[in-house]
């Protein structure tokens, strides 16, 4: 919301500099973005950038900021001149009929006939320029005007234009359109509200209005509308129609129906000076809505329960009376009477952020609540705060990403599983939940490949959301270089190997699954292989990788952590460095081509020798003095007791019962071994 400070003082006296007044409105929650300098109609100006929260429509415009410098300074505050000329007639120059009082809770129409259309004095032209609206012409530029002045939407018609002078606010029909001022002709529906002149629609309640009846360089007879539209039934129509306009923007939030006849009284003023003519009848003013003012009660005892410390009674007088709020003192606190426009306040405790937030966030200790509760832990919390705990141990970083997906991607890597739609999605190009993680960390490997970034280790941990239930999943990648070359070494590719190891230390700590073959199907069929039920891993598709527009290769890894958790975490024991020397033994095997070492080591473990604590292959020889039928395996065996030294017998012993277990699988000691 742009405000400009030469238009500020038109409210109230203000001393201090434009940056000064920006940094007191930050501090009671009217954050300043930017300030600017601009050209005004008496000398330069400073435009006010200020970000306004989503409940504060109260404060969309030069009124509402002021009120809010008059709250902090204590100053009185002063209203623009909106005095109208008593009409030639009592007369109702126009009919309003209402057809929804909750849709339309009020509608005020005035009619001012012999009007001159023509160009905006230069202040005017300034002031909404600096504000960034577009000039267009007196009549306009006036409603606009006194948007940015009160916060009140307007919208004049040409009354001439119209088919009749009655104005019947109510829901569309089926198959009614409208050509709006943007020059696009938009199909309603019933569910959009509709201001029509007894036949059919001549605006959007709230939105816009059409082009048929809009001020041209000939009109001469304005009917000046300033209404009170539901905010949900404004929302709803401006995204339907994606149609988002500064009224829309305004309504939305909650607009002042007190506000109505005041700022239609302020409009008319300008017009008379501006464009001359004359009121011709009375205001007309439908007000099927009106409400009495809403009341809360403040208690003093929950000032210091819930901000920390207690306001002084003058104090809290002070900050709400300057807010416009009716203050009624009782025995245990206040009665407060709500502003009209204050629709962001319904309890006490927006009270208090009221008070919290004038009195000074600084003024209150830093103190910490007594905790009278009992904490418990999410379930499996120890063994994922470990398994994260392994995974920094390993050198991956963490990802965190949005649930959101499209229903192509997720079918592409999920297909077995129906993606859940939502009702009502942030991003049309994002409208179900995910059923992999899997796209979302292709898509933080492209983000931090685009940026340079090519040598990563990447893990999540997060919830996926088929339709058959939700679970929680855990997906690593890895790509580029685990050691990048320099002039110490050659460096390390990532590989299948490399992120085959790391998931085997991972889980180890839960037990390995038994490989399978079956793959999904954007995993490179030779280079990946799944652990039972529980983990996948292996190189990602070329193709696949291409869709990303990713052009080096991927690693990934998929488990399924909750049937790891299921199992949980084996307990580690620690064990003392042996006192006693190791004995190691190697020896060179012949062996046929069927065999495979773990054949071997399974063969040396069934020996049943307590002392046995390794045994490593550490040369082969595919081809030499032997058939072509066979190979050559050279292994090392370790032996260490832990409360003595072996003897050379015992050595010998242990030898032989392990030979007699490798001869029985196949294997003979080669010649001088």
């Amino acid at each position: 919301m742009k405000i400009s400070f030469n238009w500020l003082r038109e409210f109230i006296d203000v001393p201090h500099t434009a940056r000064e007044v920006g940094r007191r409105l930050t501090d009671v929650g009217l954050t300043l973005d930017a300030v600017l300098d601009v050209a005004g109609e008496d000398g330069d100006d400073t435009v006010l950038d200020l970000d306004i929260q989503s409940n504060r429509g109260d404060c969309l415009s030069h009124l509402g900021v002021a009120r809010e410098i008059a709250a902090i300074y204590g100053w009185p505050i002063r209203l623009p001149a909106a005095e109208v000329p008593d009409p030639a007639t009592t007369d109702e120059a126009v009919a309003v009929s209402i057809e929804d009082s909750a849709l339309c809770g009020r509608y005020t129409a005035r009619v001012i006939e012999g009007v001159r259309v023509g160009p905006s004095p230069e202040w005017i032209v300034r002031r909404l320029q600096a504000c960034a609206i577009r000039p267009v012409n007196n009549i306009a530029d006036i409603t606009n005007y006194v948007l940015l002045e009160l916060g009140h939407p307007l919208h004049a018609f040409d009354l001439d234009r119209l088919a009749s002078r009655e104005i019947a606010v109510r829901n569309a029909r089926h198959g009614e359109t409208l050509e709006t001022l943007d020059g696009v002709r938009r199909t309603l529906d019933p569910t959009m509200l509709a201001i029509t002149d007894g036949r059919q629609p001549v605006a959007l309640a709230g939105i816009m209005g059409g082009r048929a009846s809009e001020i041209s360089d000939e009109t001469r007879n304005v009917l000046i509308e300033s209404a009170w539209f539901d905010p949900v039934s404004i929302r709803r129509t401006a995204r339907a129609l994606n149609l988002n306009t500064d009224a829309s923007y305004r309504f939305e939030r909650g607009a002042d129906r007190d506000m109505a006849a005041l700022a239609s009284d302020r409009a008319a003023r300008l017009i008379l000076d501006l464009a001359g003519g004359t009121v011709s009848s009375r205001l007309v003013d439908a007000f099927p809505g009106r409400t009495e003012p809403d009341t809360v009660m403040l208690r003093r005892e929950r000032i210091a329960r819930h901000l920390g410390a207690a306001i002084p009674d003058q104090d809290v007088v002070a900050i709400l009376g300057g807010l416009s709020f009716r203050v009624e003192a009782g025995p245990e606190g206040w009665k407060l009477g709500v502003p009209a426009y204050r629709h962001d306040i319904s309890r006490e405790e927006d009270i208090l952020e009221e008070l919290a937030r004038h009195y000074g966030y600084d003024r209150f200790p830093s103190t910490l609540p007594v905790w009278s509760g009992a904490g418990k832990g999410l379930p499996w919390q120890d063994t994922e705060r470990a398994t994260r705990a392994a995974l920094r141990g390993l050198g991956y970083s963490e990802t965190c990403t949005l649930a959101f997906s499209d229903e192509e991607t997720e079918k592409r890597f999920a297909p077995d599983d129906e993606p859940v739609a939502l009702r009502n999605p942030l991003s049309g190009d994002e409208p179900v939940l995910r059923t992999s993680l899997v796209p979302s960390m292709l898509r933080a490997l492209v983000w931090n490949l685009n940026r340079g970034i090519r040598d990563l280790k990447l893990y999540e941990i997060g919830k996926v959301y088929p339709r058959k239930g939700e679970y929680r999943q855990l997906v690593l990648a890895m790509t580029g270089a685990v050691w990048p070359r320099n002039v110490h070494n050659r460096g390390l590719e990532a590989g299948f190997f490399g992120l085959k190891g790391d998931v085997e230390t991972l889980l180890a700590g839960f037990g390995n699954g038994r490989p399978d073959a079956n793959l999904p199907g954007y995993y490179h069929p030779g280079r990946s292989v799944r652990l039972g039920d529980r983990a996948v891993l292996g190189e990602l598709r070329e193709n696949v990788a291409q869709e990303f527009r990713i052009r080096q290769k991927v690693y990934l890894a998929e488990i399924q952590v909750e049937r790891l958790y299921e199992t949980g975490l084996r307990i580690v024991a620690v064990t003392p460095i042996p006192k006693y020397p190791r004995v190691r033994r190697d020896f060179s095997l012949l062996l046929d081509r069927a065999i495979r070492f773990s054949e071997v080591a399974s063969a040396v473990r069934s020996a049943g020798v307590p002392e046995l604590v390794s045994v490593l292959p550490f040369d082969r020889l595919e081809r030499g003095s032997f058939p072509e039928s066979c190979y050559s395996l050279a292994i090392g065996i370790e032996y260490q007791p832990p409360d003595r030294t072996l003897t050379d017998a015992e050595v010998e012993e242990y030898d032989r019962r392990v030979l007699a277990r490798l001869e029985a699988i196949g294997a003979r000691l080669r010649s001088g071994s």
